[in-house]
């Protein structure tokens, strides 16, 4: 009852504070300038030497220098990044279909459409695997039912127009028992985004009812752009739907449906209107408010930092424990495991953990079944005692060879020096390294958002696409991230205190 009770009344106190505020500020702020020096492009021949943003692993983006040659292509992960670009003059013009800017406030961040490129449009698909034909008939048997009953053009009015955010997803018959059907989307409005704690929107409705249609639990999942064609030839997902335009090279590697839309890729320019500036304390009520209060999305930080806090105990441990064994192995006088365990750490340090990551989560164990968290807890874990054991091997070359001797003429057997002589001593040499590399771990699990994981980075992402702020859901959980780095840091050094 407490809890509820909490969260009504910050609602009420951060509503009407807000509304205050908003208030004050209209009765005393002026209107805004004039963009008298935004760039303007009626075709391709004005965009040369300007900067164009796209979605990266978009038909945009593949055929970039076909609509847009001379211009400087910079490649976005996201439609809320895009957005945020054109708004900070990062990128001067964006190319994108249409439909995306649908749900965006025009007063908070104003852009038209310069002119439409008919050469990059083309018809929608869902992709799946080439072996899965059975898959892709009875998707265009479900999809030619729905368009001819009407549902399909009910799906399209419901989420395709500028009241996409108050829209509500209607019932649906779901199932629990069965192989679940693995969907790859892509989260942003206004086919994929959540609200009030479920996926919603065009594609996230489009298959929750052929799942249905087939009987079987969906499991939505949702990636980057450029990461869903490994997701689904690796078999991590069985259907892929973000909204692909239908091509020649595509389909030489996927299976496509038959179009259950049609896309319209349009260049994108900064409306040249007036746009009221309001107070910097007015935005940041506006921001807490639309990022935290609405539709209780402070859950989703909640729920990533969860995520973040199991992957990152869970691999400190396992990597601990693991580099603890390769510092064994690299200290043992057989050049065999010495050479073993010295390629090993060769190799870890030596490739980028956002690639090791992905080959193993979309190559190594694509095919194991094995969550996405666990393989995320895996794979920081083996990366992880690359590092440490080499830390271990250092603070235990660090005690003088002097004490193992001395512990051996007492009676005590090699371990039980180690135990009593060595460890204790090289603890105090280990630990302030350790702890950084902790530290660094920590923030690194920021990266696993690539393999469909919500965590801290990912749910702040989510909420970005669905609220177009570009900023502070990255703020929040910048001071998280710092406030987990501080307590750890904090634990390691009383640890340390007490060894010493």
């Amino acid at each position: 009852m407490i809890i509820p009770f909490t969260e009504f009344m910050i609602k009420i106190v951060s509503n009407r504070l807000s509304a205050l505020m908003l208030g004050i500020a209209l009765l005393a702020s002026c209107s805004g300038n004039g963009n008298a020096d935004l760039p303007r492009a009626t075709g391709p021949e004005d965009l040369k030497g300007h900067s164009v943003g796209c979605l990266g692993g978009s038909i945009c983006d593949l055929q970039f220098e076909s609509f847009a040659p001379g211009a400087v292509k910079q490649i976005y992960n996201s439609e809320s990044d895009l957005l945020a670009s054109l708004d900070n003059r990062k990128a001067d013009f964006l190319v994108m279909d249409s439909v995306f800017v649908v749900g965006i406030d025009k007063e908070e961040h104003p852009i038209e459409a310069a002119y439409s490129l008919s050469s990059l449009s083309g018809d929608v698909g869902v992709a799946f695997r080439k072996t899965d034909t059975g898959l892709c008939r009875q998707f265009n048997e479900f999809l030619a039912q729905i368009k001819a009953d009407g549902t399909h053009a009910a799906i399209a009015d419901r989420w395709m127009t500028d009241n996409v955010k108050i829209s509500e997803m209607p019932e649906i018959e779901t199932y629990t028992d069965g192989e679940p059907l693995e969907v790859g989307l892509m989260a942003g409005l206004p086919f994929c985004f959540i609200k009030d704690g479920a996926w919603v929107g065009f594609e996230a409705e489009m298959m929750t009812r052929f799942a249905a249609y087939l009987h079987r639990p969906i499991q939505i999942e949702t990636y980057e752009f450029s990461s869903l064609m490994a997701g689904l030839k690796t078999g991590v997902i069985d259907v892929w739907c973000s909204f692909i335009t239908i091509n020649e090279e595509r389909s030489r590697e996927v299976l496509f449906s038959d179009p259950y839309f049609f896309s319209a890729v349009t260049m994108f320019q900064k409306a040249d209107s007036a746009v009221e500036e309001l107070p910097f304390y007015v935005r940041i009520c506006r921001s807490f408010n639309n990022n935290l209060l609405v539709e209780n999305r402070w859950k989703m930080i909640v729920d990533g930092l969860w995520e973040t806090v199991i992957i990152s105990i869970l691999a400190l441990i396992f990597g601990t424990l693991l580099g603890g064994v390769i510092c064994l192995l690299r200290m043992s006088k057989n050049g065999f495991l010495s050479g073993f365990a010295k390629v090993y750490i060769e190799i870890l340090r030596g490739v980028p953990m956002l690639v090791f990551l992905m080959v193993m989560f979309y190559v190594v164990l694509a095919s194991s079944g094995m969550s996405g968290r666990w393989v995320a807890v895996i794979s920081f874990a083996i990366n992880f005692s690359a590092y440490v054991s080499e830390i271990f091997r250092t603070g235990i070359s660090s005690v003088d060879k002097g004490q193992t001797e001395a512990g051996l003429a007492m009676g005590f057997t090699r371990v039980g020096t180690f135990v009593n002589f060595i460890l204790p001593q090289s603890l105090k040499n280990i630990l302030p390294v350790f702890k950084n590399e902790a530290i660094s771990l920590i923030k690194g699990t920021s990266i696993v958002g690539y393999v469909a994981i919500q965590d801290l980075t990912k749910m702040s992402d989510i909420i970005r696409s669905r609220t177009f702020d570009a900023f502070f859901p990255l703020i929040i959980i910048s001071i998280i991230y710092f406030i987990l780095a501080w307590l750890f840091g904090k634990v390691l050094d009383s640890l340390g205190k007490k060894i010493a």
